[in-house]
């Protein structure tokens, strides 16, 4: 696996989405319907979920539960890397009720969009959107770390980023031991080549949680970029050792492990 795909896996801050060139969708009128325009197969679960969410929303007369059905089908969008279909959904949610749960329901998917994107435009317009959202509501509770943390990652996307690296720092000044933060920090650690200050962060991380296997996960990514493919290889062993982390996570860190081998 080369730098940039490691860095694709950082940018969405979740490793266990590996694969981009999953479906796209269209949703028409903002409502119900979705056109797939690759081959990518949904499984049938998840098709039959979706048949019933859209024809759920299609038929429910109460705004509370059009919004549940729709942010029900923007995180399940999601889940297939659908980012323009989420941000519709998110739209929709909107444009249904103004209340502080939905625009928070809405902020969240924008924000969810904005990291399952590779397109550098498009998440740079749904971090806007997120952006915008997170503001709405930071404003009657402006020390919202949850909020914060991802109001700072959108303002990444912007000609003031080191905006976002001061927001995740006064979060730490308030809860040093704030998970979302020091990940995040790490996280723009390895995208500016701080691979040591990266190595720092998510050792704080196994510190305070030694089960927490996306930390160990980056902690050897740290470890590999920063050109210690030993040490890196024994922490990816480590994790693929552990039969509580998670499946994709292990599948991942085995890319990795061969990469090394082969340099």
């Amino acid at each position: 696996m080369n730098r940039q795909q490691i860095f694709l896996i950082v940018g969405a801050v979740l490793a266990v989405v590996l694969i981009y060139q999953l479906p796209r969708v269209v949703v028409e009128n903002e409502t119900t319907t979705e056109v797939e325009t690759h081959d990518f197969s949904i499984t049938s679960e998840d098709e039959a979920r979706f048949a019933t969410l859209r024809q759920q929303l299609k038929e429910s007369e109460e705004i509370k539960k059009s919004v549940n059905f729709a942010d029900s089908l923007a995180r399940l969008s999601l889940k297939y890397q659908m980012a323009d279909s989420a941000a519709r959904y998110a739209r929709l949610i909107l444009s249904l009720d103004g209340s502080r749960e939905a625009v928070e329901k809405a902020a969240l998917i924008y924000y969810q969009a904005f990291q399952s994107t590779t397109d550098p435009e498009v998440s740079k317009e749904l971090a806007l959107k997120a952006r915008e959202n997170l503001e709405d509501l930071l404003v009657d509770d402006p020390q919202n770390t949850f909020l914060k943390n991802k109001l700072a990652m959108t303002l990444m996307t912007t000609e003031t980023p080191m905006a976002g690296v001061q927001m995740l720092r006064e979060v730490l000044a308030a809860e040093p031991e704030n998970r979302e933060a020091i990940l995040n920090l790490g996280l723009l650690a390895i995208r500016s080549g701080q691979f040591d200050r990266a190595e720092e962060r998510f050792t704080n991380l196994l510190e305070i949680d030694s089960t927490d296997y996306e930390a160990l996960f980056y902690y050897g990514v740290s470890l590999s970029e920063g050109g210690k493919a030993a040490e890196a290889k024994d922490v990816f062993e480590k994790l693929i050792s552990n039969s509580d982390a998670d499946p994709a996570l292990k599948a991942t860190a085995s890319s990795l492990i061969k990469e090394l081998e082969n340099i």
